[in-house]
């Protein structure tokens, strides 16, 4: 599989796990609690978020350490990088360093 392919792939997951958050957030909650679907695709949505991870990291993004499953990391107009999820910025101007390595998720 080339690049672009690979690419494409976790453009994918990204769209495919937005639609999931969105049909779990909306389903009704009975009694205080969510029913077992809501539970199921809650799971499906972090098998992909780790799916997401693992393939931003082959193709050299770089993920939040601190977040799990890791995020990709944005970075601002100013080129600090920060992470969408959990907020923490990195203030040198770079991307954080990650424990897995080079910002790869292993």
């Amino acid at each position: 599989m080339d690049i672009d392919a690979l690419h494409s792939a976790l453009l994918s997951i990204v769209v495919l796990s937005k639609k999931l958050r969105s049909v779990r957030e909306n389903l009704p909650v009975k009694d205080g609690t969510r029913s077992g679907v809501a539970e199921f695709l809650h799971e499906v949505e972090r098998d992909l978020q780790i799916t997401k991870a693992t393939l931003a990291g082959e193709l050299g993004f770089t993920l939040c350490p601190r977040c799990w499953p890791p995020e990709l990391v944005t970075t601002d107009l100013e080129g600090r990088a920060n992470c969408p999820s959990c907020g923490e910025a990195s203030h040198s101007g770079k991307a954080p360093d990650s424990k897995h390595g080079n910002g790869r998720f292993n």
